[in-house]
C-alpha cells in the first residue's frame, strides 16, 4: 500500500515539473520574438539573400554586390540595358526602393 502511494506520489510531482518545464520554454519563445521584457523588434530581412531575392522581385537584373548598412541592404544591380543602379531594403519594413 504504501509503495503504491509513493510511486502515485512520484508522478505526480514528476508531471507537475514537467507542466513547469514547459511553461518556462513558452517564456523563451515568447522573449525571443520580441514579446518579453525586451521588446526587441523582429527583422523582416534577416540575410543578404533575403535581401538580394526582395531586390530581385522588383527590379529585374543581375545582381553585383550586396553590401550591409545600419538599417538593411545595399543590392547594386546591373539591368538588361547595361545600366547598374542600386536598391535600398530596409532591414525592419522589408520596403524596397531604388537609389
Amino acid at each position: 500500500m504504501k509503495l503504491g502511494l509513493t510511486l502515485i506520489l512520484i508522478t505526480c510531482l514528476c508531471a507537475s515539473f514537467g507542466s513547469m518545464a514547459g511553461n518556462d520554454k513558452h517564456d523563451d519563445r515568447n522573449q525571443s520574438r520580441g514579446q518579453g521584457v525586451n521588446n526587441e523588434r523582429r527583422l523582416v530581412v534577416n540575410s543578404p539573400d533575403q535581401a538580394v531575392a526582395m531586390a530581385q522581385r522588383q527590379y529585374r537584373g543581375k545582381v553585383l554586390s550586396v553590401q550591409s548598412n545600419g538599417s538593411g541592404y545595399r543590392v547594386k544591380i546591373l539591368n538588361n540595358d547595361g545600366q547598374v543602379f542600386s536598391v535600398s531594403v530596409d532591414a525592419a519594413t522589408g520596403r524596397v526602393s531604388r537609389n
